[in-house]
């Protein structure tokens, strides 16, 4: 409902103002999730941070087979063990639940970090083609389904918004640059 919402304002702006160029209005789309479906350096990106996944998850599950096995242990050997050695090897296996987790945490934060990273740099990438496409396409705007990629200078009012926000008169590009 937002994304229909914003597009129309952006619409209704856009085509109010329609009378002010010269040239005519041309707009573009571009279905991001598709497109990051689709590119092959996004699906080799996906599959290396797949099989890093699966490493991660082999070694959880080690770690936890480990735990597993000496609280079995611990269970069994409890009634003939002081209160010194309980006390040893119930802190030894709340150590190794320890480490266990702050393992989960730091393999979750450097497998974030890189599908940011290798998101970032196909992003970064996208973004330069997109204005690309629309400088030579010669597009007024391209839009995604949650904001624009692209905006031609035409019709950018930003000088007229500036000086309408501190009372003063706009100097440059007026009527969306015309």
């Amino acid at each position: 409902m937002k994304r229909r919402l914003r597009l129309g304002v952006v619409l209704l702006l856009t085509l109010t103002s329609i009378a002010a160029w010269a040239d005519p209005l041309k707009i573009g789309f571009v279905d991001l999730d598709r497109a990051l479906r689709e590119l092959p350096e996004a699906q080799a990106g996906a599959a290396s941070l797949n099989k890093q996944v699966e490493a991660k998850q082999k070694e959880m599950e080690a770690r936890r087979q480990q735990i597993d096995a000496f609280q079995k242990t611990l269970e069994k050997d409890f009634p003939h063990l002081t209160n010194a050695q309980r006390q040893e090897r119930e802190a030894q296996l709340q150590g190794m639940i320890l480490h266990l987790q702050q393992f989960q945490r730091q393999a979750q934060d450097t497998l974030n970090y890189q599908r940011n990273q290798i998101l970032k740099g196909i992003q970064d990438r996208l973004v330069k083609v997109v204005s690309r496409i629309g400088r030579a396409g010669h597009y007024t705007v391209i839009l995604n389904d949650k904001s624009v990629l692209y905006v031609n200078g035409a019709i950018d009012i930003t000088p007229q918004v500036v000086a309408a926000m501190e009372n003063k008169p706009a100097t440059g590009k007026m009527n969306g640059g015309k």
